[in-house]
C-alpha cells in the first residue's frame, strides 16, 4: 500500500494574443471532482536524482544527502496522505524550505503524468518514463521560455511545468497560476501547439494536494480522470472551483502584462522538443557515469548487473524513520528483466511490512523503507 496525494484537475481554454500570435488563458474549468491519487514516492525522488546543473561534475554522495535531506521532512506512511513534517520544516532557514518545496514539486508533476499514461497498466507493471529535465540542456539559455521538464514517451514528447509550495491550497484558481499558464503557452504555440501540463504541489503537515492543470480536451492519449474518487466529504468541494473566478460573468477580462502590450519580442529555444529530449539525454547518460564512479561499492548485483550505491538513515531530523537507497546499475538491465523487477518491487505485491517504494529505471535504482540498516534484500537478486 502506498502513500496518496489528494488531486485536482483543471483544464485551460485559450484565445489569442492581443500583440502577437500567441495565444493565452482564456478560462479555467474544473475536470472532476478531488481524486485520490497513491504516489510511489520513489519515483518522486528519481527524478530529483537527474536534476543537475547543464554541465559539470555530480558526485554521488552530494546527490545522496539532497535527497536523503529532502525525504527526512517528508512522512510518508502507507496508506496515509504524503504530508510534511511539519515543525521541522518551519524551524528550518527559507533556503532549505524552498529546496525541499520545489524537489516535491518536479517530483509530483513526475507522479500525475505517470497516473496519466500509466494508471493500472494491463501488464501488472510501472512502465518507464523518460523525465528529462531541462535544465540538463547547456546549449539553453535561463532566461529563455521554457519548460521545467520534457517526458519521452513513444509517439509523445510531453513538456511540463512545476512549482512546489508549502502551504494550504487555494480556494480558487489563482492569479499566479493563470499567469504561469500564460508564460508557457507561447512556447507550446512556437513549438507547434506542443503538449504542456503543468502542476502546483502544495505540501503541508496534513498531507499533499497537487492541481493539475492541461489544456481542454485532455493531454493527447489520456483517457478518463486520474486516480480514485476521495470518500466525503473531500468530494463534494468541486462547488470551490464550479467557474473560473478570474473570469467570472461581468468581470472584464485582464488587461495582458505590460511587456506584452509593448509587443516586445519573446525567446525561445532554437531546437526542438526532439532534438532537446536527445541532448537531454546524452547528459543524463554522462550524470550516471559521474555517479556509478564516485559511488561506493557493496560488491551486490541487481537483475545479475553490479549496483553501487548504499542505504542511508533517514534520521537527519530526528528519531530514524526508515533507509534510502540511491544506487546505479553498471549497465541498465533488459526490459524484460527490469518489468520483472518492477512487478516485485510494487508495494501493491507486498505485504511484509517493510513500506518499501522502489523502482529501477534505466541505471538508476531507488528504494525507500520503514526499515532501518541496509536492506539489500529488499531489492537484491
Amino acid at each position: 500500500m502506498m502513500g496518496w496525494i489528494t488531486l485536482r484537475q483543471f483544464a485551460w481554454t485559450e484565445r489569442p494574443g492581443f500583440a502577437d500570435p500567441h495565444p493565452e488563458v482564456d478560462g479555467v474549468h474544473r475536470v472532476a471532482a478531488d481524486r485520490k491519487l497513491p504516489v510511489d514516492l520513489s519515483y518522486a525522488v528519481g527524478v530529483n536524482a537527474l536534476a543537475a546543473p547543464a554541465s559539470g561534475v555530480v558526485r554521488y554522495e552530494t546527490r545522496q544527502h539532497e535527497l536523503r535531506l529532502m525525504l527526512c521532512y517528508l512522512d510518508n506512511d502507507p496508506g496515509y496522505p504524503i504530508r510534511l513534517r511539519d515543525d521541522v520544516f518551519r524551524a528550518s532557514a527559507a533556503h532549505i524550505r524552498r529546496f525541499v518545496s520545489e524537489s516535491i514539486g518536479i517530483g509530483m508533476l513526475t507522479a500525475a503524468i505517470q497516473a496519466a499514461y500509466q494508471w493500472r497498466a494491463s501488464s501488472g507493471s510501472v512502465a518507464e518514463l523518460g523525465t528529462l529535465p531541462t535544465a540538463l540542456a547547456g546549449h539553453l539559455s535561463a532566461t529563455k521560455t521554457r519548460p521545467d521538464l520534457l517526458f519521452d514517451m513513444p509517439g509523445l514528447t510531453l513538456a511540463g511545468e512545476a512549482r512546489g509550495r508549502s502551504e494550504a491550497p487555494p480556494t480558487r484558481v489563482t492569479t499566479q497560476q493563470r499567469e504561469r499558464l500564460n508564460s508557457l503557452l507561447p512556447w507550446s504555440h512556437h513549438h507547434g501547439t506542443h503538449p504542456v501540463a503543468t502542476t502546483w504541489a502544495y505540501a503541508t503537515g496534513l498531507g499533499t494536494t497537487v492541481d493539475l492543470f492541461t489544456r481542454s480536451g485532455r493531454l493527447p492519449g489520456m483517457t478518463g480522470p486520474i486516480g480514485q474518487p476521495l470518500p466525503s466529504p473531500a468530494a463534494t468541494q468541486t462547488d470551490l472551483f464550479d467557474q473560473d473566478q478570474l473570469d467570472s460573468p461581468g468581470k472584464p477580462a485582464e488587461a495582458p502584462p505590460a511587456a506584452t502590450r509593448r509587443g516586445s519580442s519573446r525567446d525561445f529555444d532554437r531546437g526542438s522538443p526532439r532534438e532537446l529530449t536527445t541532448r537531454i539525454s546524452q547528459r543524463v547518460d554522462d550524470i550516471a557515469d559521474q555517479l556509478y564512479v564516485t559511488a561506493p561499492d557493496p560488491s551486490i548485483k541487481i537483475g545479475d548487473e553490479p549496483v553501487r550505491g548504499d542505504w542511508a538513515p533517514l534520521d537527519l531530523l530526528g528519531a530514524p524513520s526508515g533507509s534510502f537507497l540511491l544506487g546505479i546499475l553498471e549497465r541498465p538491465l533488459p526490459q524484460e528483466a527490469a518489468t520483472r523487477l518492477n512487478t516485485r518491487l510494487r508495494p501493491a505485491h507486498r505485504s511484509d511490512g517493510t513500506g518499501l517504494s522502489a523502482h529501477v529505471s534505466g541505471r538508476l535504482i531507488v528504494a525507500i523503507s520503514n526499515v532501518g540498516g541496509k536492506p539489500w534484500d529488499l531489492v537484491a537478486g
